[in-house]
């Protein structure tokens, strides 16, 4: 796509004189625009500012962000022909699985050379931020010395008493199964009976949050003893409360895409955004505004010290190899069925 190529030159002009008048471009006289999802909360703002705002005054393309992301919501744009929402961030088996039928494949003049390649796991999206679910807890709530140590303090209402959090989705299942003290190596395939099992002994000590921000908002107010947070989401909460405290012996690792939606009416922005994205160089701004390592190679920017104590891969001695990674391939071939046994065992 030639407009691409003018979008990422144009990215080179941005970077160089961002500190200077922020004078904008656009590159076609019909300027589309362009509706962005994530999760919300903090995520938003650091999009914002690291990625929508330089992207827009580079290409002309004006944009504005909504959140939360719903699945369902994107699945009925699409069936509908009507698409409002224009780029979603998703986790990578929902990427995968929906890539060709709700998402739109990149364009192939994006150059993803830059991009780690553990991370590009399908044909549609871009991998921002890799991100961790950790067991995280309010020193405040504990006296003493006894703290918890390890992912499986989780599960153990005896000695570490406390209501705990979790976000009301997926990706809190392998975290899960880690606590209740599945092998690192063994998670995928989910054992979904263990899983149930787990929340069912936790009981009304559990409660899941569909609302990420809020989740560790709760946290640092005292409302819940520990979570089982995405690391970027608790160097929000430690603003509010610096007593949060990460445990990294046992963790789950992911990362999120960006993808462009089927049917928008944008569609040349959507892939000149992506563009933008797959540039080490134009994505890394956003980790200077959230708490999160960059999908680029080699890791790309260093991480701001003000954010090392909250990113994995600067506390690699203290997660002591006890890391669980995404199995993309089995949650492309098993999504509906996970949504599903996920959905069953928290009804109620």
């Amino acid at each position: 796509m030639k407009r691409i190529g003018i979008v990422l030159a144009l990215a080179s002009v941005t970077l160089a004189t961002a500190c200077g008048s922020g004078a904008s471009s656009d590159t076609s006289e019909d300027a589309q625009s362009l509706v962005f999802v994530n999760y919300g909360g903090e995520a938003v703002n650091a999009a914002e500012e690291g990625w929508l705002k330089p992207f827009s005054e580079a290409t002309g393309v004006e944009y504005r962000v909504d959140s939360p992301f719903e699945a369902a919501k994107v699945k009925a744009m699409v069936d509908a022909g009507k698409t409002t929402w224009d780029l979603v961030t998703v986790d990578p088996g929902t990427s995968a699985k929906e890539c060709g039928t709700l998402f739109e494949e990149r364009d192939p003049d994006i150059d993803m050379a830059g991009m780690d390649p553990k991370f590009v796991n399908d044909e549609c999206g871009v991998p921002v931020y890799p991100q961790s679910v950790v067991l995280t807890y309010n020193s405040e709530m504990f006296t003493g010395d006894d703290v918890p140590t390890s992912i499986a303090d989780f599960m153990d209402t005896e000695r570490f008493p406390g209501k705990r959090i979790a976000y009301d989705y997926i990706t809190t299942l392998p975290a899960l199964l880690l606590a209740d003290g599945v092998d690192k190596d063994e998670i995928f395939p989910l054992d979904f009976d263990r899983a149930e099992s787990a929340i069912d002994r936790l009981g009304a000590d559990l409660e899941l949050h569909s609302d990420l921000a809020q989740e560790t908002e709760r946290l640092a107010n005292g409302d819940f003893a520990m979570c089982l947070c995405f690391t970027g989401r608790v160097e929000t909460g430690a603003r509010q409360n610096p007593n949060l405290e990460i445990v990294w012996d046992g963790i789950y690792q992911t990362w999120t895409n960006v993808v462009a939606v089927k049917h928008s009416q944008s569609p040349e922005s959507q892939q000149e955004f992506l563009a933008w994205l797959a540039d080490p160089e134009t994505q890394a701004p956003f980790y200077q505004h959230m708490a999160y390592r960059s999908a680029a190679k080699d890791s790309g920017p260093e991480v701001p010290e003000k954010y090392r104590r909250f990113v994995s891969s600067a506390n690699e001695e203290a997660v002591k190899g006890n890391e669980a990674v995404t199995d993309v391939d089995y949650m492309k071939e098993n999504q509906d069925l996970v949504v599903q046994r996920w959905n069953d065992m928290t009804a109620g």
